[in-house]
C-alpha cells in the first residue's frame, strides 16, 4: 500500500449520511413555506456541504457564486424582520433561493441519491 491510499472501513455512514440529507431537505422545506429565507439559506448550506463530496469542482463553484450572490439580501432581509418584526418577501432572494435548491436537488438526483433505478428490487440487492 502506497503512502496516499487508506484501509477501507468496513462499515459505512450511508444510512446516517441519507438521514442527515433528508432531515435537511426537510428543514429546506419548512423554511421555504414559512418564508424563512435566512434559515432556508443556511440550510441549504448544510445540504451543499453534505452533498459536496458528490460534486464536480465546477458545480461546487456555481452554487458557491450563488450563495454569495444571495447572501448579503438575505442578511439584510433578515435584519429588517428583527428590527420591524414583520416577515417581508422579496422576490429576487426568494427566487435565488428556489434555484439553488433545484441545483441541490439535481445533484441527489444525478448521484442516486434519491432513488437508484434498477429493473427489479432483487438487482438492487445485487449491488
Amino acid at each position: 500500500m502506497s503512502g496516499n491510499e487508506r484501509n477501507q472501513a468496513e462499515f459505512n455512514m450511508a444510512v446516517s449520511y441519507l438521514n442527515r440529507l433528508n432531515v435537511l431537505i426537510s428543514i429546506c422545506d419548512d423554511a421555504s413555506m414559512s418564508l424563512d429565507m435566512n434559515q432556508w439559506m443556511h440550510s441549504l448550506m448544510a445540504l451543499f456541504r453534505e452533498l459536496s463530496t458528490e460534486m464536480t469542482d465546477k458545480e461546487i463553484e456555481n452554487i458557491q457564486a450563488s450563495f454569495n450572490h444571495v447572501n448579503t439580501h438575505v442578511q439584510e432581509i433578515n435584519q429588517n424582520q428583527i428590527k420591524r418584526g414583520k416577515v417581508e418577501v422579496e422576490q429576487d432572494p426568494y427566487n435565488d433561493l428556489h434555484n439553488i435548491e433545484i441545483k441541490l436537488r439535481k445533484v441527489l438526483k444525478d448521484s442516486g441519491l434519491q432513488m437508484k433505478m434498477k429493473q427489479s428490487a432483487s438487482s438492487a440487492l445485487e449491488g
